[in-house]
């Protein structure tokens, strides 16, 4: 399945919720699995995720990589980080605190891996390529703890506001990260297993017969350095500090 799959059905939610309130005035509104009713309820969700890194650069990030004062790579002029897509899944639990206000618990599993390019000076010392890019594999359990704010019903639909902190932690494999034999060029960027970051969105609940569906975006902003620098490289001799941020399209089912 695309990840483009879940943008297209986030806004055709949305499409189906303005048509919602514009016939709120003929339809009888549904009972929505009854989940307004319950002091606690479960759910799932699927997700889209749109990630990159805000990457600050040292000081003299321009200047070659030496490796016993051997230069290994030659001098950059450019190191970003493009946008990659990611998919995950997870699971809903929801307190009700007050007729508009909910704690929600929403544990996910997010397959989101990403990039960092380099791009070095044509005056070749070394025999690498120009354009190089720099793997992090990451599986992450996501454990977001959120405060849901919500509209009165309007006929089969409400607006909502949410946000929260998560912490989050990568699963992937140690082996994968073991790179003490491998050269220069083959050496990986690698991260911190764990980190915080708070998270802020929006969405709407359109209520069904049996059940409820909550189409939401949100924004994802770490907290701290991501950045494991222990072992120097080329990959991480230039960079100073690593955060992640992502633009979440979700859906959950309630």
């Amino acid at each position: 399945m695309k990840p483009a799959f879940f943008a297209y059905t986030f806004v055709l939610a949305l499409l189906v919720s303005v048509t919602a309130a514009a016939q709120q005035q003929r339809r009888p509104q549904r009972w929505g699995g009854g989940v307004d009713d319950e002091r606690l309820h479960f759910g799932f969700s699927f997700h889209y995720v749109n990630a990159d890194y805000k990457i600050t650069l040292k000081p003299d990030w321009q200047q070659p990589y030496e490796e016993g004062g051997v230069p290994v790579a030659d001098s950059l002029y450019g190191v970003r980080s493009p946008f990659q897509q990611g998919v995950g899944l997870g699971l809903l639990a929801d307190l009700k605190l007050s007729e508009n206000a909910n704690l929600r618990f929403t544990p996910n599993l997010i397959f989101s891996n990403k990039t960092v390019d380099y791009r070095y000076t044509p005056n070749t010392v070394n025999s690498h390529e120009r354009d190089l890019s720099a793997l992090v594999r990451a599986t992450y359990i996501d454990l977001p703890l959120l405060f849901k704010f919500k509209s009165d019903r309007k006929g089969n639909y409400r607006g909502y506001l949410i946000g929260g902190g998560k912490y989050s932690l990568n699963v992937v494999s140690g082996k994968r990260y073991n790179d003490g034999d491998k050269v220069p060029l083959e050496k990986l960027l690698k991260t911190k297993p764990g980190y915080f970051s708070y998270e802020a969105g929006i969405g709407f609940d359109l209520y069904f017969d049996y059940f409820k569906m909550s189409p939401e975006i949100r924004w994802v902003q770490s907290v701290g350095n991501l950045l494991n620098a222990r072992e120097p490289n080329m990959y991480n001799h230039p960079i100073e500090r690593l955060m992640l941020r992502n633009f979440q399209v979700s859906l959950f089912f309630e």
